[in-house]
């Protein structure tokens, strides 16, 4: 690229500028930014470090969709804290209308049992967790033409756990393969976290009178209001279940007094008419995340990325503003992990997303140039950066933004504050007109609640770790 109209704006004072700013001709080696400097004769490519200024901000909620994964756990971290991770959620008949096949008198209650579809862990699967089952109180507000955010807890009622004893959970057995005795061969299950509940409980739903609590969904939301399943302050995962998977259900198996074959009811989460949310609390107590977010200070040597409902960051580029005119080859972003060394292999790191910020409306979007949409999603998250990288036992982060840099120093665009997040399902406006917002992507770039890692800041006295703005240039022929 050259830009001959401009050749007389190189004086003698701006090159003194260059010889100062641009002291290094080696090029820093990166994993990407070298592969994209032109095999050009005669052109001599240089690169430098230009310092940014970082600083931690608050802390953000979301809401889970019901057909999203939710998360199902406890961690206590001495780096971001405590999480505990609770699933609150609706069941109605399987089918309408409803019939036991027997008398209600006459039925005997074999077993009761809540699965869950299991689909992966975050964590520790070596450390079991502790789960409890609960009913809602049926005073609680709880439909499913609301949202309910992470923070959102709900009253509980009676434990339906079986002999109300916590249900022990060891992880590595979720994808076993599992029979239920007494049911027919189809009954087998895998990836399933199965809880007994308490008998009693069975007994009262199917004895339930038929024309007041089994005229439709909402007649049968009036008795069960919903449940919650809870864990203990044990454990170091969080556990991801699916609540529309056709294996997650509340199965009633019985029988007729007197003897007979064993029948099965089951009750499951339906995506249109049932409430669902996932409480999400973090607890940062015992932390050094509060005192960094409180801190006046506008340039930190650490930076805490936890996925939402989690922790963001500012990062400000402002002293790109005092390049002269250059071809940009790469402009990048460079992030590098602080280890933690006790359970950074087990606590994985999360994918980031790097948004442009406007002060005077307080919206994100998406980084002018550099982020690519093709039918209304991102399509090149990739090759901007997102992903971890992990080398020597360590993880980085390299985002591009190479174009928007260019345009900041040849057409002097707007220099905007940048907001680093490790987002789950957020949308973010396409520019700074704020009349259209997108997914940041589809699926979400993170599982809620799944990922943590600790930054090297702007201000971090360790080159190794200090976060910075490489730039590879040449200079206009």
């Amino acid at each position: 690229m050259n830009y001959p109209h401009l050749r007389p704006r190189f004086f003698q004072g701006a090159l003194l500028f260059l010889v100062v700013l641009f002291s290094c001709t080696k090029i820093i080696t990166t994993d990407i930014g070298s592969g994209l400097i032109p095999p050009v004769d005669g052109v001599i490519t240089k690169d430098t470090v230009i310092e940014v200024s970082t600083k931690n901000l608050g802390f953000d909620t979301i809401s889970v969709g019901i057909s999203d994964d939710h998360v199902l756990g406890y961690v206590n971290d001495p780096v971001f804290g405590k999480t505990t991770a609770s699933i609150n959620f609706q069941v109605a008949p399987e089918t309408s209308p409803f019939a036991r096949g027997i008398n209600k008198d006459s039925i005997v209650v074999d077993s009761v049992v809540l699965s869950l579809k299991y689909k992966g862990v975050w964590g520790d699967s070596l450390q079991p967790l502790n789960l409890h089952v609960y009913s809602m109180d049926p005073e609680n507000l709880f439909n499913s033409k609301s949202s309910y955010a992470n923070t959102k807890k709900f009253i509980k009622g009676q434990e339906l756990t079986e002999f109300n004893t916590a249900k022990y959970v060891d992880i590595r057995r979720l994808d076993d393969v599992d029979t239920i005795k007494g049911v027919a061969a189809t009954e087998i299950t895998t990836n399933q976290l199965r809880i007994r509940l308490n008998k009693s409980f069975g007994e009262n739903i199917l004895r339930l009178d038929s024309a007041t609590y089994y005229t439709g969904d909402s007649a049968f939301y009036t008795y069960l209001r919903g449940i919650i399943v809870e864990p203990d302050a044990t454990g170091q995962a969080l556990m991801r279940m699916n609540l529309t998977d056709t294996t997650t259900r509340l199965a009633l198996y019985y029988h007729k007094l007197g003897g007979g074959d064993t029948l099965v009811k089951r009750f499951m989460p339906k995506a249109l008419t049932s409430a669902s949310s996932n409480t999400i609390l973090r607890d940062y107590t015992g932390t050094e995340i509060p005192s960094y977010v409180n801190r006046p200070d506008s340039n930190q040597d650490l930076i805490f990325m936890q996925t939402s409902p989690g922790t963001r960051a500012f990062i400000n580029i402002s002293n790109v503003k005092g390049m002269p005119n250059v071809i940009v080859h790469r402009a990048e972003i460079l992030m590098n992990q602080v280890p933690y060394a006790s359970n950074d292999t087990l606590l994985s790191p999360p994918n980031l997303f790097l948004a442009a910020y406007n002060k005077d409306s307080a919206h994100q979007f998406i980084i002018p140039y550099d982020v690519s949409v093709y039918n209304g999603s991102i399509n090149n998250l990739t090759q901007f950066g997102v992903s971890p990288r992990l080398k020597n036992g360590v993880y980085s982060y390299s985002f591009d933004i190479s174009r928007y840099v260019q345009n900041i120093i040849t057409r002097s665009d707007t220099l905007y504050n940048l907001v680093l997040t490790a987002p789950y399902n957020q949308y973010i406006y396409y520019d700074n007109t704020f009349q259209y917002a997108l997914p940041i992507s589809s699926p979400s770039l993170n599982y809620p609640a799944t990922g943590r890692i600790r930054l090297g800041g702007g201000n971090n006295n360790n080159s190794q770790y200090k976060m910075r703005l490489h730039i590879v240039y040449s200079l206009p022929e």
